[in-house]
């Protein structure tokens, strides 16, 4: 691939997105759904540009987001393909009648989150004020937490849930909060449960909907309980999931050295400088701070890889630049490129394990706020 001429940016692999998908219906049979996760910008890959290659490729059956805001923002676009919506997250009845009423949505290609029997009856009363068919997959809750219908309200009222020509219960998922635990029994139990309770459910009910409770942390241990779709976020980008199933990690954080020169270590070069000692060291800069990736860019061990060598920071992070030091390393010059994630040396498995961070956390490293430019290879 030819030198980016860029400053920073973010490189996406869609060919590394495409092998895992694939690695992914290879687990839980290729006649299974899989519903491709965009939540999050794409946990940091780009939203639009991932639906864009997801729709393009036909990929995935189906697509999710967690907020109304990012439904709103895929559906701006008029899509060549039929890659049909779910919004996960919950959202308020006036946002759905909004969207609904201002034709922000397709209704036949959007699919809401039910998640109390109330809700369910008030979006009833929005469809049927606005004359149009909601098309809903009722969140369930093993536990009775509050982030879903119980099964047993689930259970006792499914002959109303059907019966409804203005909502179309489509779907019934559940989420196991669990999932990434190292508990395997318990999760085991846990599925078992919500399998007694799609076993309870009607035959000619039970043919219409799609059923799903499998997320990425699920997948490779059980996907006896694929059902008929799976949805994948952290799997799909290849970031860590609790499997030793090889996956490829999609996306490299990059950026191009600006300036490389011997400065006397008395010379302050970020906000706080703490080093008062006597000598020259050779630094170079970079324009990538702590707001392009928040996480990623507050640890402690922070390091980065020049030349195919690793080497630690000179000073604290800025908002928009940081400092290496390269001291010993005449080659470094400018115009090199630094990779800040993506790499070996610099993997999230690797920063992970050095800063103490829980893997399910792994897609906070991937959060670029926007501010860097997503180029898909």
């Amino acid at each position: 691939m030819p030198k980016q001429q860029k400053a920073a940016w973010a490189e996406i692999s869609t060919a590394d997105i495409k092998y895992n998908i694939n690695t992914i219906r290879s687990v839980v049979g290729k006649d299974k759904a899989v519903c491709g996760i965009l939540k999050a910008d794409a946990y940091g890959h780009g939203i639009m540009g991932i639906r864009k290659f997801l729709g393009e490729q036909k990929l995935v059956n189906m697509i999710a987001v967690g907020k109304m805001s990012e439904l709103l923002q895929i559906s701006s676009v008029k899509w060549e393909d039929d890659l049909k919506t779910l919004l996960l997250g919950g959202a308020d009845d006036l946002e759905i009648e909004d969207c609904l009423l201002n034709h922000k949505v397709k209704p036949e290609m959007t699919f809401f989150s039910v998640y109390s029997v109330s809700q369910f009856f008030r979006l009833y009363e929005i469809a049927e004020r606005l004359g149009v068919c909601i098309k809903v997959h009722i969140r369930l809750d093993g536990w009775n937490s509050g982030m879903g219908i119980s099964y047993e309200d689930f259970l006792l009222k499914q002959d109303e849930f059907f019966s409804q020509d203005k909502v179309e219960v489509c779907g019934v998922y559940s989420h196991l909060y669990t999932s990434y635990s190292k508990d395997r029994i318990g999760i085991k139990k846990e599925l078992e449960g919500f399998d007694r309770m799609v076993k309870k459910i009607k035959p000619r009910y039970r043919e219409k909907i799609t059923i799903h409770i499998l997320n990425s942390a699920l997948v490779f241990a059980f996907p006896e309980y694929a059902y008929d779709m799976v949805r994948v976020g952290t799997a799909m980008y290849g970031l860590p999931c609790g499997t030793d199933m090889e996956l490829r990690p999609a996306l490299r954080i990059c950026a191009r050295i600006f300036d490389v020169r011997n400065i006397d270590k008395s010379v302050p070069l970020s906000y706080e400088p703490e080093n008062n000692t006597t000598g020259i060291r050779r630094i170079a800069r970079i324009f990538i701070g702590y707001w392009d990736n928040p996480l990623l860019l507050t640890q402690k061990d922070i390091r980065v890889k020049i030349r195919d060598r690793i080497f630690t920071l000179a000073d604290d992070v800025c908002m928009d630049n940081l400092c290496i030091d390269v001291t010993g390393n005449d080659d470094i010059v400018v115009g090199d490129e630094a990779v800040l994630l993506g790499e070996s040396g610099v993997t999230v498995d690797e920063i992970l394990k050095r800063n103490g961070i829980k893997y399910v956390h792994s897609e906070w490293l991937c959060m670029t706020a926007g501010r860097l430019e997503k180029i898909y290879i």
